[in-house]
């Protein structure tokens, strides 16, 4: 394996540790594993570069209780990581709340994360169990199944 790869499989892995084991007071220990100028998406943040990003997961911890991230997978492909997470924490409006997603990882040339995409499905898992919101959206759902 190329010298490159292997640095992208183990910055891959310390960035999956890191979720598994993070806590407030080390938020900012991603900031060694994102290139200066990192991407970050998911289904209700779109923000550039390493501060922003530590400022993102610091947020995380005001938002919610308890987060913790159990890591199940990393998939590779030449250039990229994939990673499949169960996310849980407990958020004031729904209770406790668990969501199942996937991370996909961008590697700059130095092998530090360039790109981290999230996808999961919000409507389902988060909007959908809102108060006002949640009944209108299981309705639609109904309404658009197959065979109603």
């Amino acid at each position: 394996m190329s010298d490159r790869k292997d640095r992208r499989r183990q910055i891959a892995g310390q960035y999956a540790h890191y979720f598994e084991t993070l806590t407030l007071d080390r938020a900012g220990d991603i900031a060694a594993l994102l290139s200066e100028d990192v991407h970050f998406i998911d289904p209700f943040n779109d923000v550039r570069g390493r501060d922003q990003v530590v400022r993102l997961v610091e947020k995380m911890f005001e938002d919610v209780e308890d987060p913790r991230f159990d890591i199940l997978d990393l998939a590779w492909t030449d250039e990229l990581c994939l990673m499949r997470w169960d996310f849980y924490c407990n958020v004031k409006v729904i209770g406790a709340w668990h969501v199942r997603g996937m991370t996909e990882l961008q590697f700059n040339e130095e092998g530090l994360i360039c790109a981290h995409y999230d996808y999961w499905d919000s409507g389902r898992h988060f909007y959908g169990r809102l108060p006002v919101i949640g009944p209108l959206l299981r309705f639609l759902t109904r309404k658009a199944r197959l065979g109603s």
